[in-house]
């Protein structure tokens, strides 16, 4: 398996971090709205990243469990 990213929060601060630090690796962008992690997703994916995503509240344990 390649290298994973996660990133926690789909905003702008999350994704210039997954920019920074996700060359060459998958990123998977977890955000609470769908809509977030679409947007960045296509970013993302146009600016050549593997790319996956996941809706998660992290304040929800059964949100994050889920997600695993």
């Amino acid at each position: 398996m390649k290298n994973v990213i996660v990133v926690v929060g789909a905003g702008i601060i999350g994704q210039a971090i997954a920019r920074r630090v996700g060359a060459g690796k998958h990123v998977l962008l977890a955000n609470r709205r769908q809509k977030s992690v679409d947007v960045a997703a296509k970013s993302f994916s146009e600016a050549g990243f593997e790319v996956s995503t996941a809706t998660i509240d992290i304040s929800s344990r059964e949100s994050v469990h889920f997600a695993r």
